[in-house]
């Protein structure tokens, strides 16, 4: 008896005992014998290219990883969060499918390929805001129909957003782990392929795509009876020079004379002109670029805006903004709204920084905390703001305690220096309060 026919036969037995999954609730195997069955038949494969864990095997040659899953049972156009969720999940109700294997064994799976690391979830450091991993194609086949054929993921769902969130293809982010230990197996949701970015999930969709922002834009295109089997196939999509799409750079931005130039970790350096050309033929080579910029200390503030202006404008559109280097700012630091010099109506009140230049050529430095007082008439808070004169940087984390109070938890600061100052001028002041005051905005006067 083969394995299709098996599943076949057991499916209409199994589909009596179905439960609704409306909630969070502990998953069981549906198909314990058909799984065995289908573990078995791996087993026989077995070679130098092949390795095998519970539930996944990875195809070294074909840089395939097979695995198996079992549908929930959710009804066409259910909302679901998640493609799939992992064996110890209790977010069924938000999935299509539960896997067989825990997710650590599917990322060794992956990483025995060879050439694919680890990559990295949105959100799971500061001002990371893009999945990041090597990109993955991926196919569905349905063991119960023994005719089966391979489909593309995105044909298990209807997505009503713009650009199709599973286009083209998903990442290989890895998970989140301590040390040897897979988080993702136990922490909920153990979330395998998400449909919206979650920090510790194995697979994300190459989008920034926050829950609150594309939740209910998934659902189910057709129904996917309790319990049904289903082999995933995932294929590595490598870059057109046969290495990992994704290259992460560390960039400097400074200033030569009157012209702008990039400092790359080769030591190459690039005009502004050939540094847009070179991102432009990279990302046509189908390379995945992950740039951290980072302004010299010498670069004028102007210069920075201008190049943080055209950077953020590209953010998404042929590169991705990653993070912020040691000691620096996220680029968009330097491109705050003008509105928010505005107090009123500022929720929360940030900490401010006024550097101004005096007549030798020095500068007048003082941090300024406004208080609100929220027992006033009316809806809006009577602001007093109080201002805290200081000479040397380093004693900014005493003021910032003494002017906000101990259990101040505001995160936001705000830096108003002279259009004409360089980055040394005030960067010192960002460094000083960088685990106090990690969200910051500067405004040139």
């Amino acid at each position: 008896m083969n394995v299709c026919f098996f599943i076949v036969s057991l499916f209409a037995v199994c589909a009596a005992h179905a439960k609704p999954f409306t909630g969070p609730d502990e998953w069981k195997p549906v198909h314990a014998d058909a799984i065995a069955k289908w573990q078995a038949e791996q087993a026989g494969k077995k070679n130098e290219n092949v390795r095998i864990w519970n539930g996944v095997v990875a195809d070294r040659q074909q840089r395939t990883v097979r695995l198996l899953a079992e549908a929930v049972g959710h009804a066409k156009g259910v909302t679901t969060e998640f493609l799939l969720v992992g064996p110890a999940s209790d977010r069924a109700y938000e999935a299509a499918a539960v896997t067989i294997a825990k997710p650590s064994d599917i990322v060794q799976a992956m990483q025995s390929l060879g050439g694919l690391a680890r990559g990295e979830g949105a959100g799971s450091r500061p001002f990371s805001f893009w999945p990041r991993g090597e990109r993955m194609s991926v196919t569905v086949r349905n063991l119960s129909d023994p005719d089966g054929k391979e489909e593309p993921l995105q044909s298990l769902v209807s997505d009503t957003g713009g650009e199709p969130l599973l286009g083209s293809g998903i990442v290989f982010t890895g998970g989140r782990w301590d040390g040897d230990a897979c988080l993702t197996d136990t922490q909920q949701p153990c979330s395998v392929i998400s449909l919206y970015n979650d920090a510790q999930t194995i697979f994300d969709v190459p989008f920034q795509a926050p829950q609150g922002t594309v939740y209910g834009r998934i659902s189910l295109a057709k129904p996917l009876p309790y319990g049904q089997l289903l082999e995933v196939t995932i294929t590595s999509v490598l870059a057109k020079d046969g290495l990992p799409r994704v290259r992460q750079l560390e960039i400097w931005v400074a200033q030569k004379k009157d012209e702008i130039f990039f400092f790359y970790p080769n030591g190459e350096d690039r005009n502004f002109t050939d540094t847009l050309a070179w991102m432009k033929a990279k990302d046509a080579e189908g390379l995945d670029l992950f740039i951290t910029l980072r302004m010299h200390d010498d670069l004028p503030l102007a210069k920075a805006i201008e190049v943080a202006r055209v950077f953020c404008m590209l953010d998404g559109k042929g590169i991705k903004l990653d993070g912020r280097g040691s000691g620096d700012v996220y680029p968009r630091a330097f491109l705050p709204q003008e509105k928010w010099r505005e107090r009123e109506g500022r929720t929360p009140q940030p900490f401010e920084i006024h550097i101004t230049p005096n007549a030798d050529g020095t500068f007048a430095k003082k941090l300024t905390f406004i208080e609100e007082d929220w027992t006033v008439e009316g809806l809006d808070p009577k602001l007093t703001p109080k201002d805290f004169p200081f000479n040397a940087w380093d004693e900014l984390p005493a003021l910032v305690e003494k002017a906000g109070g101990k259990d101040n938890k505001v995160q936001l600061l705000f830096v108003f220096v002279p259009s004409t100052a360089q980055i040394k001028d005030f960067m010192p002041a960002i460094r000083t309060l960088t685990n106090r005051l990690p969200l910051v905005y500067i405004f040139g006067n």
